[in-house]
């Protein structure tokens, strides 16, 4: 959401991984084979398929890598990683891409009253950057409880959590199909993308500040909004070890040439939603 100043990072928790993160440039290993991809063999235009969503769309060409000398993991998001019953909200990917959150709870915002915008509210959730794109996953299994478009958040959904809370993803680019109020998600499911809609009356106003998610959760009955930060510090560490682990697998197995094995990894590894 539209910051005036944001306030300073109050320290990173004892996570294990620092609170801001930048995604690295996946190494490629370049293993010689003796044949091409074979039938059903990840390329780097594979088919896109998403989570449990059920959102589903596909990618034809032909691979920008020759099969016949390369063993390449094709460019995707990983899945999503179960900590403690939840995961966190911005998908990590194996190319270069930014995600980054400092704390901005509570810092300060503008509310337009009365055709002028004054600095009267205060951010009462934590912005994820990453780029336009990037695919939004539910933190808790929960029911779907509000879609569609608000001046401020632009493009949102609310998710009732199934501890009562609610959980709100803003200024979302789209809204994945099957998201609907009254539809069941998971933790991890698939929501949306991100975006940077809002502050527009018109749905689909957009580009009024830089592509984030607008990440709140507010206490059960309607309470009053709480502090994410720590919950998402915790998840993205979990998240990052995670994947590090699993990757480093993908890697020896390609070291290894052991292609079977290694297609099947990456099958599992990857959601393979396709970058936009």
């Amino acid at each position: 959401m539209r910051n005036l100043r944001a306030s300073p990072s109050r320290g990173t928790p004892s996570a294990g991984i620092p609170w801001t993160w930048r995604s690295g440039v996946l190494a490629l290993l370049l293993i010689p084979l003796s044949m091409g991809f074979g039938t059903g063999a990840a390329s780097p235009r594979s088919a896109a398929v998403s989570s449990s969503a059920g959102n589903v769309s596909a990618a034809t060409g032909p691979s920008t890598v020759s099969a016949s000398r390369f063993l390449v993991a094709p460019s995707g998001y990983y899945r999503p990683v179960i900590a403690g019953g939840k995961v966190f909200p911005v998908a990590r990917s194996n190319f270069f891409d930014l995600v980054e959150f400092p704390n901005n709870w509570h810092a300060p915002r503008l509310r337009l009253v009365g055709g002028k915008w004054l600095l009267i509210g205060v951010h009462e959730g934590i912005d994820i950057t990453a780029e336009r794109g990037t695919p939004v996953l539910s933190m808790t299994p929960g029911v779907v409880e509000n879609t569609g478009w608000t001046f401020y958040s632009g493009t949102r959904i609310g998710v009732r959590g199934t501890d009562g809370r609610y959980y709100f993803y803003a200024h979302l680019a789209e809204i994945a199909r099957g998201i609907v109020p009254g539809a069941r998600v998971s933790a991890g499911d698939y929501l949306g993308r991100v975006g940077n809609t809002g502050y527009g009356a018109d749905p689909g106003h957009r580009d009024e500040f830089a592509p984030h998610l607008h990440f709140g959760i507010q206490a059960a009955n309607d309470g009053p909004w709480v502090d994410p930060f720590r919950t998402l510090v915790s998840l993205y560490s979990a998240t990052v070890r995670a994947d590090q682990k699993a990757q480093g697998m993908v890697d020896r197995l390609a070291a290894s040439s052991n292609r079977a094995a290694w297609e099947r990894v990456v099958a599992h590894l990857y959601m393979h939603l396709l970058p936009w």
